[in-house]
């Protein structure tokens, strides 16, 4: 188990050095410098003092050993764009609401996937199947940035103005952005989501089919065990070993926040500074939140492969299931 673990964390650790790698070199490969965006009205005196004051005027194989030696000691750099501010500072005042909303998203969508998943399998064929069905084409092929229009039209706009028509108050039970009270929350959670609900529904109805199927529920049936009991502890309970490994992966994704879902409901989390810095060219916010999202999400993925071998004993230390 310790020779598992080490090597799946010398994997992690490999990843993330080569996104930092990777997204240096892109960075760098652009035409132009943040300060240089094709304004030939810049004195180049001025030009240059910028440069040098932010080390692009170094070679650029010293560039990258410096950013290095400034990760190795926990400096993502200060911010291009934003004057006299640091990435770290940017992360920590950001981040806690991308990751509010992830949460929010994660546990909505896999409540409502497991459920309408369970459902789906235990009336195959049934209307609550075919609604699953369509519930999961619906959240794969529908753009975020589509539904999220389409929700604030309805529910922001005419929903909202039929209420203050019967009821004679401007009281907006979904507001159409910010990040405020609950009611704030409910349109961008929801729409974050049901990417989510659509994997775990599809998983899980598939996983569910096919333990139904099995010799050992058929068996657990043929003793007269209670329909509740194979139900929750034959059928479901080795359904969800599949499922677990999905919801483990959407973790690190939900809980850095959505680029298109954040900026569409005017959301201050890290995607509007993402968005931003590649906009301006902020060489070191757009390295530091790529590299914060490599490690955010690497780390989530690294701990459920760890989780998933104590769940399933069935995994060997290999990553294959023991026959």
């Amino acid at each position: 188990m310790k020779k598992y673990i080490l090597g799946r964390v010398l994997v992690a650790f490999v990843t993330i050095f080569v996104v930092i790698t990777l997204t240096f070199i892109l960075m760098r490969l652009i035409p132009g410098t943040p300060f240089n965006t094709g304004n030939t009205n810049m004195d180049p005196e001025a030009l240059a003092q910028l440069e040098a004051n932010y080390g692009l005027d170094q070679p650029i194989f010293r560039q990258y050993l410096i950013y290095l030696n400034n990760l190795l000691h926990g400096n993502f750099g200060t911010s291009i764009t934003y004057t006299n501010r640091s990435v770290t500072e940017i992360i920590l005042r950001s981040f806690p609401v991308s990751l509010d909303l992830g949460l929010r998203a994660m546990i909505f969508g896999v409540v409502a996937g497991l459920l309408l998943g369970i459902e789906a399998a235990l009336h195959h064929n049934q209307f609550i199947d075919r609604f699953s069905t369509v519930v999961a084409i619906v959240g794969i092929s529908v753009p975020s940035f589509v539904l999220g229009t389409l929700l604030q039209l309805v529910l922001g706009v005419w929903f909202s103005g039929w209420i203050k028509d019967i009821f004679h108050t401007d009281f907006q039970l979904f507001p159409l952005a910010r990040w405020e009270s609950f009611r704030y929350t409910i349109l961008p959670s929801f729409v974050l989501a049901l990417g989510s609900i659509a994997s775990i529904t599809r998983m899980m109805r598939s996983s569910m089919l096919d333990v139904i199927s099995q010799d050992y529920v058929k068996t657990a049936r043929s003793k007269g065990i209670s329909e509740r009991t194979v139900v929750w502890k034959h059928e479901i309970r080795n359904a969800l070993l599949p499922v677990v490994t999905i919801i483990g992966r959407m973790v690190g994704g939900l809980c850095t926040g959505s680029f298109v879902v954040e900026n569409l409901f005017a959301i201050p989390g890290l995607g509007k500074y993402y968005v931003n810095s590649v906009t301006a060219r902020d060489y070191t916010l757009t390295m530091g939140l790529t590299i914060f999202y490599a490690i955010f999400i690497v780390s989530s993925t690294l701990l459920v492969d760890i989780v998933y071998c104590f769940v399933d004993p069935r995994i060997s230390l290999t990553g294959r299931r023991k026959r």
